[in-house]
């Protein structure tokens, strides 16, 4: 998985033995990898990765998420839009933020009809989206929120993109979410895990199955397979 081009990532708390440490999820096209550590900082990235670089990093701007080693990276646009969103439920009547959501919204739209477009019409859609991203990021804003996404945007403005230039990233890493969920159940459920133990083999077991999932393998013969055959003493060989 460390090897893929493309990879996502994201992370929540977890609780072991009664102390806060991170869950993280790493997930490629071939593969689903699950970490719980007692960090939350980039150094679990480094665990995960070692040397190598992926091409294209997919995460939210979580501070740690950004330091992993990439050429690119992409921001995830679901959580633009709903930051957008929270803006605008306080300033309904900031058009700059209402502007800014609809674009990123039609740029994923775009992303998803390229095979739909000739290359020259998709070219020509993703220039104009371009030049509308810059027009909207030099407009005079009002009010602290507003110009602390601005400023986020400005930051990453080569990263708001990339998805549209290449066709095997993503525009957002709610596939990494939608892989977190079940944990996120288990931690308010059972209020965590009374051992390391438990932690780390929860986060190996969660690794096979969406690892399976993600290959459209059947989840329990998978589970069988990696247990092996049964060894009970009435099917194992005797001595003559």
């Amino acid at each position: 998985m460390a090897q893929s081009a493309v990879i996502g990532s994201d992370e929540t708390s977890a609780r072991v033995a009664g102390r806060t440490w991170g869950q993280w999820v790493f997930r490629s096209a071939v593969g689903v990898y699950f970490l719980i550590r007692a960090s939350r900082g980039a150094q679990v990235i480094e665990e995960v990765m070692g040397k190598r670089h992926a091409e294209c990093w997919v995460s939210d701007c979580l501070s740690a998420q950004l330091k992993a080693p990439a050429r690119h990276r992409q921001v995830c646009l679901a959580h633009q839009v709903r930051d957008l969103q929270r803006l605008l439920d306080h300033q309904p009547r900031l058009l700059w933020a209402l502007a800014l959501q609809t674009l990123f919204r039609e740029a994923i739209h775009l992303g998803k009809r390229r095979t739909e477009l000739s290359p020259q019409g998709y070219a020509r859609r993703v220039t104009e989206v371009e030049h509308r991203l810059e027009a909207l990021l030099q407009r005079r804003v009002r009010g602290a929120p507003a110009r602390r996404l601005q400023k986020r945007y400005w930051q990453h403005r080569a990263h708001l993109f990339v998805f549209l230039h290449c066709p095997d990233v993503p525009p957002d890493n709610n596939a990494c979410e939608r892989a977190l969920r079940p944990s996120v159940i288990h931690r308010k459920v059972t209020n965590g895990f009374r051992s390391e133990w438990g932690a780390h083999a929860y986060a190996a077991l969660a690794t096979v199955i969406e690892t399976a999932k993600l290959q459209n393998r059947n989840v329990f013969d998978t589970l069988v397979n990696l247990m092996g055959p049964p060894v009970l003493p009435f099917l194992t060989p005797q001595n003559p």
